[in-house]
């Protein structure tokens, strides 16, 4: 066995086994060869050794007790730094020192872990994209400036990526693969990059980041919807194993696509999402995909009213009459909301799978005045989505003025003073990559000859559930707004109405709304809560495997696009997540168990005569259970006074702290109380035979100073349960073995 030891315990040979001095030194006159082979044989001694004694002198944990929290930091971002976990290069890019190495390593592990019960296979993908793969699914434009892109020598385009669909897609479709190697589930864990508009909050949202990605594959959409649930289950058992407050929550798909999502929240009050839940069923749903019926009705706002009006005639007081008028008011004013709508208005596009060709579409969303429209909610019932934009009233103008004037352009190229004319427009319409950009007032007329926008530009229309829909409601309000932007009139009649989408929510749901859910019916009002998004997994479809050809071989050996599933799972956003909710800047680090960087750390009282025991109790511990090999600390610092060390022990958050002391002292008060001249022997004794202290011998369990009787004694603290004191060895390894094993 092995002990990695401090120079000045160098030479000392214990019976079991070699020490190993230090690793690192060599002499400068060893030959190369030399070098090698003494190398080559401490790696062995190594592997071979049950045990690696490790002291808190040799690791690089770099404390900064001066560090004040800024303005845009998070508490578990001081925190971070101040304990020595991370050190900021640059803006949303961060070091994680060897401390928070290991903890993020514990993570990895057991991530692994459930992706291998699931299937997984591990592997590695470069992080330089090239274009071409991007181009092919539309994802290049797409993406927007949260791609970083970049160009070599030779002018080629790439990007850092920030996800893997387009390269693992092209793995897959370039090898010939039997039906029977799906489903197939390939992950990797690596850096990612996104070009954040603010990077903040350390290591929660950066610009570089480490992330577990899982791509599936499989040939029909049952079983990609198996595999879903399957991977779904592993992602709650890795937040388990992390001891995590969660919530898997309904989803929207964004930018990577799919109609089926689900976020896995934990959940903080520093959350940047915001998540809807119901207290009776378990209901929980991002913000984006939550659905709820407003809690008010109009009928029964109205007995409300009639309710307070009787009560001003029974009320004496003046002062309670104002309070019931103000409460009167406010319902006359919600009854005045209730019927009065308000119009959004949202330009899609989409990119057919089978075509290169995008299509833009508008769609036109009335809610009720008081509520905010859900701008995911109308997103279902279109395909192969590839941006969507909301648009002012200003924005919608100038767009179709853009769209008329391009069309009439194309119209008038035998007038030489409209190809002028047409010029201009053109050159305007160049610098508007929105489509939006001309001045209203620049609106040319349309002649009958010519296509109408809404013939060009599909328009569709959806009407949230909540909006009453009634003469005075409806048409006569949605009549004048409609009219204003379409230049037309507007009747009940009209295709936008006729074929309009109404009843389901397209409102945000919002604290108090009544729980739709089947559970409960509207029993059960609606509450809110804030989210560190940690994961999330996407049903793909065949988003990506039509457009870069990853098929399986179907009836007659028809090629079939594959059916995907994309999984993703923030490590190093973990990590801060992990300190954000358990760890606190006044007492230290919290670690769950499973992911502590260590397991124990030793703090001898007395350094000179206690370090052999503390080597001796971390070589036993590691000899007898296996999973502490290279988990134990050994604080071995001989200019830090004992305080100092106790309080850095524990703020580093490690799960057993150990403390050997001895009970000398009470053992010579006890012997004053009976017996002075004893007591005045024993001084003499000490003095006489202070040069023997650090021979220590094991007897009985016991360890006994030879000659002074000194018995140590060990104090346990394991995170907030009350401390244990163990008086021998035999208990102590005992105590541990129970622990672990």
């Amino acid at each position: 066995m092995i002990s990695l030891i401090k120079k000045s315990n160098k030479n000392l040979i214990l019976n079991n086994g070699l020490n190993f001095i230090n690793k690192f030194t060599t002499t400068s006159t060893t030959t190369t060869t030399t070098t090698s082979i003494a190398n080559n044989t401490n790696n062995e001694i190594i592997k071979s050794n049950k045990f690696i004694n490790i002291y808190r002198s040799n690791l690089f944990i770099p404390f900064q007790n001066d560090q004040k929290i800024g303005s845009d930091m998070l508490e578990s971002q001081l925190l971070m730094q101040k304990g020595g976990l991370i050190r900021r290069l640059s803006a949303g890019t961060y070091s994680t020192l060897p401390f928070a190495q290991k903890v993020m390593e514990n993570i990895i592990k057991i991530i692994d872990e459930e992706m291998e019960k699931v299937g997984g296979q591990k592997m590695s993908m470069p992080k330089m994209l090239p274009r071409e793969l991007w181009d092919k699914t539309g994802r290049w434009d797409s993406a927007g400036d949260d791609l970083i892109k970049l160009k070599d020598r030779k002018g080629e385009e790439y990007c850092l990526a920030p996800t893997h669909e387009e390269v693992i897609t092209t793995i897959v479709a370039n090898e010939s693969l039997a039906n029977s190697s799906f489903p197939l589930k390939l992950y990797q864990i690596g850096e990612k990059y996104r070009d954040e508009v603010r990077p903040r909050f350390g290591l929660l949202r950066g610009r570089e980041f480490t992330m577990k990605d899982m791509y599936s594959f499989d040939t029909s959409k049952e079983a990609a919807e198996t595999t879903y649930y399957q991977v779904k289950q592993a992602y709650h058992n890795i937040l388990e194993r992390l001891e995590l407050p969660y919530a898997c929550v309904e989803a929207d798909s964004g930018n990577i696509g799919g109609n089926m999502s689900h976020e896995f929240q934990v959940l903080a009050n520093v959350g940047e999402d915001s998540l809807i839940y119901c207290k009776n069923c378990n209901y929980h749903a991002n913000i984006e995909k939550a659905k709820g019926l407003p809690s008010t009705h109009i009928k029964l706002l109205k007995k409300q009213k009639s309710f307070l009006k009787k009560q001003i005639n029974q009320q004496q007081q003046q002062q309670d009459n104002q309070e019931i008028n103000k409460k009167i008011n406010e319902i006359e004013n919600e009854i005045k909301n209730y019927k009065n709508i308000k119009l959004s208005i949202m330009k899609i596009t989409t990119l057919p799978s089978n075509s290169n060709k995008e299509i833009e579409e508008i769609a036109f969303i009335v809610n009720r005045i008081n509520d905010n429209f859900n701008q995911y909610s109308i997103k279902p019932n279109y395909n192969d989505i590839k941006q969507t934009q909301v648009l002012s009233i200003e924005e919608y103008k100038k767009y179709r003025s853009n769209i008329m004037n391009s069309k009439n352009n194309n119209n008038n190229n035998n007038n030489n003073n409209n190809n002028n004319n047409n010029n201009n427009n053109n050159n305007n319409n160049n610098n508007n990559n929105n489509n939006i950009g001309q001045d209203k007032n620049n609106i040319n007329n349309q002649d009958d000859n010519k296509l109408s926008f809404e013939e060009i530009i599909k328009h569709r229309l959806f009407i949230d559930g909540s909006v009453q829909i009634d003469e005075n409601s409806i048409y006569k309000p949605l009549k004048v707004l409609l009219k204003k932007l379409l230049k037309r009139d507007f009747g009940r009649e009209d295709q936008l109405m006729t074929s309009m989408n109404r009843g389901q929510n397209f409102r945000e749901a919002i604290k108090g709304d009544l729980c739709i859910q089947s559970d409960c019916n509207g029993k059960s009002l609606l509450d809110t809560k804030r989210g560190i998004e940690v994961g999330h997994i996407f049903y793909l479809g065949t988003k990506y495997s039509s457009k870069l050809g990853a098929n399986y071989s179907g009836p007659g050996q028809q090629r079939i696009p594959l059916e995907m599933g994309c999984f993703g799972i923030g490590v190093s956003r973990l990590l801060a997540t992990i300190v954000e909710t358990f760890s606190k800047e006044e007492s230290g680090f919290i670690w769950p168990q499973q992911i502590a960087p260590y397991q124990i750390i030793i703090v001898p009282k007395h350094l000179k005569s206690q370090l052999s025991l503390a080597e001796s109790i971390s070589q036993q511990l590691q000899t007898e259970i296996p999973s502490l090999k290279s988990r134990i600390i050994i604080e071995d610092r001989s200019k830090s006074h004992f305080s100092q060390k106790v309080l850095e022990s524990k703020f580093m958050g490690i799960p057993y702290f150990l403390v050997i002391d001895n009970n000398n002292n009470n053992n010579n008060n006890n012997n004053n109380n009976n017996n002075t001249n004893n007591n005045n022997n024993n001084n003499n004794n000490n003095n006489n035979n202070n040069n023997n202290n650090n021979n220590i011998s094991i007897d009985g369990g016991s360890i006994v100073n030879e000659i002074t009787s000194k018995v140590n004694s060990f104090k346990i603290e394991f995170k907030s349960e009350p401390p244990t004191f163990i008086s021998n060895q035999v208990n102590l390894i005992n105590y541990f073995k129970n622990k672990f094993n």
